[in-house]
């Protein structure tokens, strides 16, 4: 007796988080995701955003929304950091050199190279930017705005 009242428990509140659309997981990962992503600034240095991309990606996530959103910004963040760093190792084989006549024509083509991809990963983190940013905006609506609703007395954070 005791064991069918404790199925029908686990059944009601089974019923009861799929009518409410919001599964735990889906929320634990958003959280989780929310959190690490908003930790990320580019201003910070490259070894740093380097190990938090990292640590991003290495989320074990289940909800596809919040993998979705993980998988693009650590696109995004990866883009940016591989365009820095071209630009920075073709800026110091510039500074290598006081004349610039006197490159080496072999050495003054992979600068070029470097620069013109460091260019086209910076165009293409844009977009990945602008895609991460609404994908993380539309989690933080969508799981950190409840709290507020739900009179808990926290906000949504914005990033």
């Amino acid at each position: 007796m005791l064991g069918r009242r404790l199925l029908a428990l686990a059944l009601l509140a089974l019923l009861a988080l799929v009518l409410a659309g919001c599964e735990p997981d889906a929320r634990n990962d958003a959280t989780i995701f929310l959190d690490r992503v908003q930790r990320i600034d580019l201003d910070d240095p490259l070894a740093e955003r380097r190990r938090l991309v990292a640590s991003l990606e290495s989320l074990p996530l289940t909800a596809p929304e919040v993998t979705r959103a993980r998988d693009t910004c650590v696109e995004a963040h990866r883009a940016i950091l591989s365009a820095e760093e071209l630009t920075q190792g073709a800026r110091a084989e510039l500074e290598r050199h006081e004349d610039e006549a006197a490159i080496p024509l072999v050495t003054r083509q992979r600068i070029e190279a470097d620069i013109r991809r460091s260019n086209e990963l910076i165009e293409r983190s844009r977009g990945l930017f602008d895609t991460c940013h609404r994908l993380t905006r539309d989690l933080e609506v969508r799981y950190r705005s409840r709290r507020t609703r739900g009179g808990d007395g926290e906000g949504a954070r914005s990033p």
